[in-house]
């Protein structure tokens, strides 16, 4: 139930940490993208007197549209003082587990599973996780727990005396080797019992029930957030604002005001609406409500496969293969079917299919309805204004298929699940009767230009020919004419997009060609036996795995090595109560710092204005090179580590000044209206192929050489040589870059808590910044959320930054990096070019 004062800017997750003092839900990238924190949300359905769990995200969920729902985070699931859940037990004694800082989302994915179907299967639980990352483990060890959960057995039972393929037999190993195979025993496990689980809150369906529905109104400091719960009031508030948008999930105005500083007066719920709700079906379809979430989508297409004949259901499986991919579960159990198409990215493997299966939306505004297909509203391109301001998507309606009409959709992404494509399709082609003459066809892209595309000339220039390869050469040829593709689209290469464009349409080819031999093998000869693997779908399967070690039968019970030993903090990192450094309780008098970043990437500071920023709401004090009391610079190569830039900066991300504020909102609000004036210098040099041009080269010059090299290449047959480019990788630890720093108050010690695999050059760094011997600092490390070698000098750099900002201030300074922060101060691995000659 939420105050009414509520601030419709802050997120859950902020809420359970800053406000109730909550801290196993943890902050991992801030949009919804890691599932580091997951929680389960349950509501309560007065009509139909159900209740629904779901996972989300904390990081994109508005608290103001929790009204009515009930939350369960780590700690409500089990802790070492009460009791522990077996999903985290079995996490822990599982050795899933190392760092731990992913491990309570990991707990609330699996847990939110086992309370809608307490005996998943192995599929149902690889989707549950497909939103959760887990930077150390390799997941092998996270999905051990997790089988242990599934009701089928997930043994292969291969082999002739029906064991598995992965147990040991004598003929692998020397008689006199004994190993072993069981990293842990089941016979530990405490057993699931559904029936001890948390209820629904008897006072929250109470309220459900007898509570009449009213207009809610939330008021922040910047922001207004409206939820109605008529049709009607939501079109006269459209009309009142026209540019305040519709907020369901969350999932794409939410990372726009987060990472793109959009702001918005007005925030618009309209969940509550039955009319965006609805579910209807019709003799020619599927009317579907804009609020739905696509996970509700996916079910109501799923069921609707199994009722209607497979001529009538083909859109509706298309659409569901592009539903099981987009975003993690925790994404599709929030975002909404409206919101993906409304914000027209070029991005939705949505899109592309609707509009090819020729589906409706239905709109209202004040006084008015229309319907118009999904394809008018990509018909300029990003400048279309199809849909006016005022008007609200109520619903979208999915045809069924006809005799002889065949639809597709497909993608191509960096990883199957989770990660926004690179381009994808929709593709539909309708046959004159009983023939294989093309009556209609449509063909959608999306990722290859800033919006959905249609092919219009191709398809209206191959309407009336046959389905042959004819047909299929002209189709390539026409398709690369007419879609062109800027140079360089968004960082992936042109080529490559344009190669997936043909690729997706002669997969089509070949999927319709065989459709049209089962149909009529007299007339249509179909594919050859050996591009029929083509047409299967790649299944995500649960992994089979083993890990060998030695067993020693003398080997002393108290002697832990080699042996599989569950980690010290297993069980306190499943139950969240492992404490990181964001996790220490607030210090009387705590101050929070943002930092000030370069944005160019090679220039001279002309100026820094910090005048706006000083006004700023709770604003303590700006941090600049002049306030170091001693070292600035760090010699550990040639070239040196900079705490702040004094004159010039040397690249994008370089730390310029800070500010210190009472929160660290205030402090980012701050940070933004820092002016900073520079004057470029040259050369800029941003990748290998200009440090080359420049002669700008890391001395001395290293090379591997064997034996007489330019002898041995005047006398060869044959010379080999080339060159590989690999790019660069950042190190993506899912804790963040961390630092408290605590001024005891005197004499300069200072305790700093800092998330590092290094405390001893940290502690040195500091104590040269602050002028006083190493051993006035006192370096703590408990335990670190990731690090890959990520936390050792750009670490001692930022423990600088907040220890010199806490000297100055004489208070406590905690300095966390948002996930984008982080990605542009530190560094990562270069790309790099080798050449070689053989």
């Amino acid at each position: 139930i939420i105050e009414k004062n509520a601030d419709p800017e802050q997120m859950l997750l902020s809420y359970l940490r800053k406000k109730l003092r909550l801290t196993g839900t943890k902050y991992g990238c801030g949009g919804g993208g890691c599932g580091a924190c997951t929680v389960m949300v349950s509501t309560y359905e007065p009509a139909s007197k159900k209740i629904r769990h779901y996972s989300a995200n904390a990081c994109l969920i508005p608290i103001c549209s929790l009204y009515g729902a009930a939350v369960t985070t780590v700690e409500g699931v089990g802790s070492t003082k009460t009791r522990i859940h077996p999903v985290q037990e079995r996490l822990a004694k599982c050795h899933g587990s190392q760092c731990g800082f992913c491990t309570p989302g990991m707990v609330m994915s699996i847990y939110t599973l086992l309370r809608n179907h307490p005996e998943p299967t192995s599929e149902q639980m690889i989707a549950a996780l497909a939103g959760n990352l887990c930077r150390c483990t390799g997941y092998r060890p996270i999905l051990d727990a997790c089988k242990t959960f599934c009701k089928e057995s997930i043994c292969c039972q291969r082999k002739a005396n029906g064991k598995c393929c992965l147990d040991q037999e004598d003929d692998l190993f020397d008689n006199e080797e004994k190993v072993s195979t069981s990293l842990f025993s089941t016979d530990e496990f405490q057993p699931l019992d559904p029936t001890q689980e948390l209820i629904f809150p008897p006072e929250l369906m109470r309220m459900a029930e007898n509570q009449p529905k009213r207009t809610l109104f939330f008021r922040g400091e910047r922001m207004t957030w409206i939820s109605p719960v008529s049709l009607d009031e939501l079109l006269d508030l459209k009309a009142a604002h026209p540019n305040a948008p519709l907020v369901v999930g969350n999932t794409s105005v939410g990372p726009e005001m987060k990472f793109r500083g959009v702001f918005h007066p007005v925030l618009i719920a309209p969940a509550r609406i039955p009319d965006l709700k609805v579910l209807e079906y019709t003799d020619d379809g599927l009317t579907l409500g804009a609020a739905c979430s696509l996970s509700l989508v996916k079910d109501i297409l799923t069921n609707a496969i199994a009722e209607f004949p497979e001529e009538k259901t083909r859109v509706f499986r298309a659409v569901l293969q592009q539903l099981r991919t987009l975003g993690g579960e925790q994404i599709r159990n929030v975002a909404s079917f409206g919101g993906n198409i409304i914000s027209r990215k070029s991005t939705s493997d949505l899109n592309p299919v609707l509009a090819a299966s020729n589906c409706m939306l239905n709109l209202a505004s004040r006084g008015q309805k229309r319907q118009i297909p999904v394809s008018d509203i990509f018909a300029d391109g990003v400048g279309n204004n199809t849909i006016t301001p005022e008007e609200v998507l109520v619903s979208i309606h999915i045809p069924h298929s006809r005799k002889g009409e065949y639809i597709s959709a497909f993608r191509q992404a960096p990883r199957r699940e989770n990660a926004l494509p690179i381009t994808n399709a929709g593709m539909r082609v309708l046959f004159e009767e009983d023939t294989d003459i093309i009556k209609d066809l449509s063909i959608f892209y999306g990722g290859a230009l800033s919006t959905t595309v249609c092919a219009k000339q191709t398809c209206s220039t191959l309407t009336g020919r046959h389905w042959n390869e004819q047909m299929l050469d002209e189709a390539c040829r026409l398709v690369l004419r007419e879609i062109t593709l800027p140079g360089s689209a968004g960082g992936e290469n042109a080529d490559y997009k344009k190669t997936l464009m043909l690729s997706f349409f002669y997969r089509f080819f070949l999927e319709v060609s065989q459709s049209l031999k089962t149909m009529d093998p007299c007339h249509h000869p179909g594919i050859p036996v050996e591009y029929r693997s083509v047409l299967q779908d790649f299944k995500t399967r649960m992994p089979q795995s083993i890990q060998i070690y030695q067993a020693k039968p003398s080997q002393s019970p108290q002697d832990p090595v080699g042996r599989p030993v569950m980690h010290q903090s297993g069980i306190k990192h499943a139950t969240g109560e492992a404490v990181y450094i964001d996790d220490l309780p607030s210090v009387d008098g705590e101050l929070f710092l943002a930092a000030v970043t370069s944005s160019r990437a090679h220039a001279k500071i002309v100026s820094i204005d910090t005048s706006e920023a000083l006004k700023g709401a709770g604003v303590f004090d700006v941090i600049t090179a002049l306030d170091v009391p001693a070292a600035n610079e760090f010699y550990f190569s040639d070239d040196p580590e900079i705490i702040f830039a004094r004159n010039e900066v040397i690249c994008v991300g370089q730390i310029v000044c800070a500010v210190v504020a009472d929160s660290d909102v205030h402090a980012k609000q701050a940070a933004a209206k820092v002016k900073i004036e520079y004057e470029m210098l040259e050369p800029v040099i941003l990748t290998v192929e200009e440090a080359i041009k420049h002669n700008s080269f890391f001395e001395p010059e290293r090379k591997l050489e064997q034996g007489n090299v330019d002898e041995a290449f005047e006398t060869v047959d044959n010379i080999i040589e080339g060159e590989i480019c690999i790019e660069g990788q950042k190190h993506f630890y899912m804790e963040t870059q961390s630092v408290l720093a605590v001024p005891k108050g005197e004499d300069k010690e200072m305790d700093v808590y800092v998330s590092t695999q290094h405390p001893a050059i940290i502690q040195e760094m500091v104590a040269a910044s602050l002028g006083v011997p190493a051993n006035r600092i006192m370096c703590h490390v408990k335990r670190v959320g990731g690090a890959f070698g990520g936390k050792i000098l750009r670490t001692g750099l930022l423990a600088s930054v907040a220890a010199v900002a806490a000297n100055k201030t004489s208070r406590a300074v905690r300095l966390i990096l948002s996930r984008e922060d982080d990605m542009v101060i530190t560094g990562g691995r270069h790309p790099f070019i080798a050449k070689y000659k053989v």
